[in-house]
């Protein structure tokens, strides 16, 4: 598969995962609701009720770390030990490793087979050992070839593979935690989260999608773990994250050339050239783009800029030579002489570079300034009149869908850590929940990430439902319930 397919359809699928899938999402509205004419409830991407005991902080306090330490970690690259396990094995023996945890991932722990489950890891004890020496690495370098010549051309085979380690991760941390191995259980996710942050460190957002999936996949045995009899408390272990513990900086940066890799003469119109050189380098640049409108729908060619069609033609010269004048402060007269492939391609650099710089200068800011922000630069490119550069914008990567999916990993760890600051608090108040968030002082409680307010949160006598609602988008979709009830020891 081409690689802006699979980086859509990947994407797509990655995207889902985060939404429908992170963090436990059940149903909130009972089978027969619509039968007993009842009005529905309210549906929520996350709706998760949890019983939970009371607990201080344990000592010490990060006993049971959730990340390794760098200190632990050895040199080395982690890219050949994961990939490694990929050819080790025929599609038949990947697909049970990767389909046969998640039937018992699905299932409350008590109801875990155990001598089954036992019998199924340790017949993969070997893929385990290897995740687990590859997530104390401390490097993953993926080594894609950008050089070859298209960077769009480049499969992602290996980001697909990454997912499917997680669930045998995953469930042998829920085994430990049927066995009461609180510590275990810790070192497993600890080795799935440190796995998630290698599986999202490669050079494209579609990467760090994959990872920010992988790591949600954790978090919500994290929440398993919390809710356990006599679980230790997690507080100070989710603070010790890194933060953001899937970071897109790198894979921004390197999007922000991917027109100039994939289209390189682009990244070279400075120098002289013949009218029919530059006849040349426009047909080159039109026939590569028509190539990708071939292997993706999505992406629509302007009629009369075709790779056939002369540049003396075009619908865009007279607007192209309007901003060389305007623009690049060049002179009438200059204009007319230079060659029409020559100010087309000039012209499509500068408005496709003001595109772009307009969608990535927002990537930076605090969460909902972008999101307002890229949302005009959205109305601004959909106004802007039809033209040979907007239909290379649609080659710009989803920025703000990926702000999203981190934003959500972010609100993800903070509400684990309000959940631990709580089990704190009715520890140290004779079980009783806070009739207000800000009465817990015996640790910070982080706001919510997604609104930079405090979350949501309502006692209702022993028991209380922490909510987020990602502003801007459908509650069945980002919003999130935690219904909490405290456990009598």
């Amino acid at each position: 598969m081409n690689w802006l397919r699979q980086r859509s359809a990947l994407a797509v699928f990655v995207i889902l995962a985060l939404t429908a899938a992170a963090l436990g999402a059940i149903p909130t509205q009972p089978a027969s609701a619509a039968a007993t004419g009842q009005p529905a409830e309210e549906k929520w991407g996350v709706d998760r009720a949890l019983e939970l005991t009371p607990q201080p902080e344990p000592k010490p306090a990060l006993g049971y770390r959730l990340f390794p330490l760098a200190s632990d970690r050895k040199p080395g690259n982690a890219v050949p030990i994961y990939l490694r396990l990929a050819h080790e094995r025929n599609d038949a023996s990947r697909r049970i490793l990767a389909e046969t945890p998640r039937k018992w991932n699905k299932l409350p722990i008590d109801q875990i087979p155990l001598d089954e489950a036992r019998k199924f890891l340790k017949s993969w004890h070997t893929v385990l050992r290897q995740l687990e020496l590859g997530a104390t690495r401390k490097q993953a370098e993926w080594n894609y070839t950008f050089d070859q010549g298209s960077v769009i051309d480049i499969l992602l085979p290996d980001a697909q593979t990454m997912r499917s380690y997680v669930p045998i991760l995953i469930l042998k941390a829920r085994v430990e935690l049927a066995e009461g191995n609180f510590a275990g259980a810790a070192h497993w996710l600890q080795t799935g989260l440190a796995f998630s942050q290698h599986a999202g460190s490669g050079p494209f957002l579609i990467n760090r999608l994959v990872g920010i999936a992988c790591a949600n996949q954790c978090l919500e045995c994290v929440l398993d773990f919390m809710e356990r009899p006599g679980a230790p408390n997690l507080y100070w272990s989710l603070t010790a994250l890194p933060t953001p513990l899937i970071d897109l900086g790198t894979a921004l940066d390197f999007e922000y050339r991917v027109l100039e890799m994939e289209f390189s003469d682009l990244a070279d119109l400075d120098r002289p050239r013949s009218a029919g050189e530059w006849d040349r380098v426009l047909r080159k640049v039109r026939t590569e783009f028509q190539r990708l409108a071939g292997l993706d729908k999505s992406l629509k060619a302007m009629e009369g800029n075709g790779a056939a069609d002369p540049a003396s033609r075009s619908p865009d010269l007279p607007a192209a030579k309007k901003h060389l004048v305007e623009t690049r402060k060049l002179s009438k007269a200059k204009v007319e002489a230079m060659p029409p492939a020559q100010v087309l391609l000039l012209h499509l650099v500068d408005t496709y570079s003001e595109f772009r710089d307009d969608f990535f200068k927002t990537a930076n800011l605090p969460y909902q300034e972008a999101r307002r922000r890229f949302a005009r630069a959205e109305d601004r490119l959909k106004a802007a009149p039809l033209s040979e550069a907007k239909q290379f914008a649609q080659l710009l990567p989803a920025i703000m869908k990926v702000r999203s999916a981190e934003m959500r990993l972010g609100r993800n760890i903070a509400v684990l850590r309000v959940i631990e600051a709580l089990r704190m608090h009715t520890a140290a108040h004779k079980g009783r929940l806070p009739d207000k968030l800000s009465e817990v002082t015996i640790v910070p409680v982080p706001d919510d990430p997604c609104t930079g307010r405090p979350f949501v949160y309502e006692r209702a006598g022993n028991s209380a439902t922490l909510i987020s609602r990602f502003p801007g988008e459908k509650l069945d979709a980002a919003g999130v319930r935690y219904r909490l009830a405290i456990r009598n020891k």
